[in-house]
């Protein structure tokens, strides 16, 4: 008896095929092209660092780059001091080497991104769900603006993910340098899952990632010819440089690249025209949701853990400084969303998919390449620099409400949930924790 081969999966594995052409031709290919991306700093600074230099010296930064990557493009570096412990090993490689090689391992890191999600939805092997999710991820329009300029956000995320799997897994140990890694690669997202973990009082995993950070921060420190407050004074520079007035991290309408970032401030600047305002303004919104998620998640209980960790995963990107390479974190709220089955939920995880798919497609970048051909009083106009340009903050914005919405409804019938692993094991649910 043959058997019978579903619309869908013949639907999925074309959608499959297709992403990983766009994967391959839009972000790997491109990461190729060019002297210098995103990892020219890590690079170079942990070649720096390795021959004992400084490697926040823009000077000497900009000198060493020119003769190893051979680029005449300034460097800046911002990357913390962790960053560049981590990159020593590619250090070690010629500029052409190291630059496969890191491309090489965000492929990867992708690759590990798709099976954690897949293992923490606990999503059936071969089943429309697993394919959903392989699709979706290798899909993601941030993953391949990230591998193509080089930027360590998919390993960062790839190390975050393992650690939300392993610490469901009761391997704490293993989560917790998971976490330290991907803290000392982009501060930005591990921190955050450090955060979860920590009000979750898991005490192993946070005593082993603070040993593994302290570890990380004490040789990285070491290492640099510079006194601790020469040090700081050296990196607040080359952060001015970046978020200053007209840099490239600025939020205001100054920095014509700011569509690259992704923090509210952008879409508030243009309201209250000061950047004071505007910071205090998406600093209190981002308390505020805090708060509201602290209390339930704590306080009421949530049923699932992707749920709580990316509800707040979407909150951190409402005020603090991230890019759109970053977004792609936000995928473990697929686990969430393809796995619930409370009927009370059902609009809040279609509204979670659909949000999703807004953020899926390249659009960020098209408007980027948009504006250079738009006239000035388009430009200037109020309706663009708040509603069609930012809309990928405004999306996350929309994500981040409704992620905590659903936190809210689902702490509202807590019940605990214990379940059984195929090793025999207990799994250890979110709600066992406490």
């Amino acid at each position: 008896m043959t058997r019978k081969i579903r619309p869908i999966r013949v639907l999925l594995a074309v959608v499959i095929l297709l992403m990983l052409a766009d994967f391959v031709f839009r972000g790997v290919v491109p990461a190729f092209t060019s002297s210098r991306n995103d990892f020219s700093d890590p690079y170079v600074g942990a070649w720096l660092w390795r021959h004992g230099k400084n490697p926040y010296d823009v000077a000497l930064v900009n000198a060493t780059a020119r003769q190893l990557t051979h680029s005449s493009l300034v460097v800046v570096p911002i990357y913390p001091p962790t960053a560049y412990v981590l990159v020593v090993p590619f250090s070690f490689l010629p500029w052409g080497w190291a630059d496969a090689a890191w491309v090489l391992l965000s492929v990867i890191a992708v690759g590990i991104t798709t099976w954690t999600l897949v293992r923490i939805g606990e999503s059936p092997p071969g089943s429309d769900k697993t394919w959903f999710i392989a699709t979706f991820v290798f899909a993601f329009a941030s993953f391949h603006t990230a591998i193509h300029v080089g930027n360590a956000a998919p390993i960062a995320i790839a190390c975050c993910f393992l650690a939300v799997y392993l610490a469901r897994q009761g391997h704490d140990a293993a989560a917790g340098i998971m976490i330290a890694l991907a803290a000392g690669l982009k501060p930005q997202l591990g921190l955050w899952i450090f955060v979860f973990y920590l009000l979750r009082r898991r005490w192993r995993l946070v005593e082993v990632c603070l040993l593994g950070g302290v570890a990380l921060i004490g040789t990285a420190v070491v290492r640099i010819p510079l006194s601790l407050t020469a040090l700081v004074a050296n990196y607040r520079e080359d952060l001015n440089y970046w978020f200053g007035p007209g840099g490239q991290n600025d939020f205001t309408t100054a920095n014509p690249s700011r569509l690259h970032l992704v923090n509210l401030q952008v879409v508030l600047y243009p309201l209250v025209h000061s950047a004071i305002s505007a910071n205090l303004l998406a600093h209190a919104i981002f308390i505020l949701g805090m708060v509201v998620w602290a209390y339930v998640v704590f306080r009421g209980g949530v049923r699932s853990e992707p749920l709580a960790i990316s509800s707040l995963l979407a909150l951190s990107f409402l005020s603090v400084y991230h890019r759109v390479n970053d977004a792609g974190i936000l995928t473990l709220a697929l686990c969430w969303a393809l796995g619930s089955v409370d009927q009370q939920l059902r609009w809040t995880r279609r509204a979670v998919l659909f949000l999703l798919l807004l953020l899926l497609v390249p659009g960020q970048g098209v408007l980027t390449r948009l504006q250079l051909y738009l006239a000035l009083r388009v430009m200037q106009s109020w309706w663009w620099n708040l509603v069609i340009a930012p809309y990928f903050i405004w999306v996350l914005f929309a994500l981040s409400a409704v992620l905590l919405y659903a936190a809210v409804i689902s702490g509202r019938d807590r019940f605990p949930q214990v379940a059984a692993s195929g090793t025999g094991k207990m799994r250890r649910d979110f709600e066992l924790n406490d």
